[in-house]
């Protein structure tokens, strides 16, 4: 063998001992991550605010969604590797070198996306929940809500009953029906609001940074899907970018759901992954305002979560419902993702039917969820209730 092969030969090898390295180092996160919520503490406290002060504050500057571009040039990439490859195949391997040379590329590519989603996303699954920092005492408590059953439980042994449950949905459902009255409409009867919305709940997040550490800080600048129907026929209305550490939100949902998804975003940014927690944290934002708009909409965005547990757990008893406070008709028009008009708007433009997207997206969403180790998949979104039931213990009942 010549010199040039032996050199080629040493290059090949030490290309393969570095992406095997690569490799194990991002198997080696992953394991820790789940073996050590430890671990997974110590690195949101400790590394993640690095990546936060740095590569986001670069992203959070551009004035459009780099997470979404991404996304498009991802799809792009591989399909085009893919095509190219077919290419080759048919002319006889005639770009065989030039097909090698794009794997190589790919490979690499690949293994980069998958340190920073371990980095960004990953690690954050496996580590302690909002409520085992701040809202219980015994870091071994964990809220569980069971819906249609005799107790709402804690798997420490406190137990909220039923009567509880309908304590803290009357209140809920009062404070919306309170100040829903000080709304300002526009001349179609749709809520308005006189301001920097985004701002407002971005300050609204730094204020309660000042009684939860881990919420301090530099916030990054949320911006609006590009391609917000596409996401609004999944039910989306916001999306964190784990790659882009950007918080994205629906540019044409309804008024009322803007600042509890920029708030709930914004959680993700501080390293709070759970979508409970999340949702916590955003009504929590929002309902500690001074803006009377931004409580309506904090309170407004637990309403059908609590409402619903507290319906299953009268066993769906009509009668027994309406007992209890009535929500007004002006609240539940609030309580919407889209308005007629936008929904209207997004079916026409739609390739593929609402339903279909919606299923499709429900199903991927479970499953990454359920293989970061979150066992109750897209129904943790739905626990927001048991945290709702520990936050007020002691207040309400």
């Amino acid at each position: 063998m010549d010199k040039n092969g032996k050199n080629t030969n040493q290059k090949v090898k030490m290309h393969k001992i570095m992406f095997a390295a690569g490799v194990a180092g991002v198997a080696g996160l992953n394991i820790a991550s789940w073996q050590s919520v430890t671990f997974s503490d110590w690195y949101i406290k400790t590394i993640f605010p690095i990546w936060l002060n740095t590569y986001a504050r670069l992203t959070s500057k551009l004035p459009f969604s780099v997470g979404e571009i991404m996304l498009i040039l991802a799809v792009a990439i591989t399909l085009s590797g893919i095509l190219f490859g077919l290419v080759n195949l048919i002319c006889r391997k005639r770009f065989q070198r030039a097909v090698c040379g794009f794997g190589k590329f790919y490979a690499w590519t690949v293994l980069a996306v998958c340190y920073v989603m371990t980095l960004n996303c990953f690690i954050l699954y496996h580590s302690s929940s909002f409520a085992e920092k701040y809202l219980v005492k015994d870091l071994e408590d964990k809220i569980m809500v069971v819906s249609n059953s005799e107790h709402a439980v804690t798997q420490a042994g406190k137990k909220y009953t039923k009567r509880e449950l309908a304590v803290l949905r009357d209140y809920i459902v009062e404070r919306c029906n309170e100040l829903e009255k000080q709304m300002v409409h526009d001349d179609h009867g749709d809520l308005y609001y006189d301001g920097d919305l985004i701002e407002a709940s971005r300050q609204a997040m730094m204020n309660l940074g000042e009684e939860y550490d881990q919420l301090a800080g530099f916030y990054v600048t949320p911006k609006y899907l590009s391609f917000s129907e596409f996401f609004s026929q999944q039910y989306i209305m916001g999306y964190y970018f784990p790659f882009s550490m950007e918080a994205n939100i629906n540019s044409i949902m309804y008024i009322t759901n803007v600042a509890p998804t920029v708030c709930h975003e914004l959680a993700h940014t501080k390293g709070f992954i759970y979508e409970d927690d999340a949702n916590m944290i955003g009504f929590l934002a929002c309902i500690n305002s001074d803006d009377p708009f931004l409580q309506y909409c904090g309170y407004l965005s637990v309403l059908s979560y609590v409402n619903s547990d507290f319906y299953e757990s009268l066993g769906k008893n009509q009668s027994a419902y309406q007992r209890h406070v009535r929500i007004r008709d002006a609240v539940a028009d609030d309580n919407i993702i889209l308005t007629r008009e936008e929904w209207q708007a997004v079916e026409k433009k739609a390739v593929v039917k609402t339903s279909t997207v919606k299923k499709v997206s429900n199903k991927l969403m479970d499953t990454t969820l359920k293989l970061n180790g979150v066992e109750e998949g897209v129904l943790q979104y739905n626990n927001v209730v048991g945290l709702l039931l520990q936050y007020y213990d002691g207040e309400l009942y």
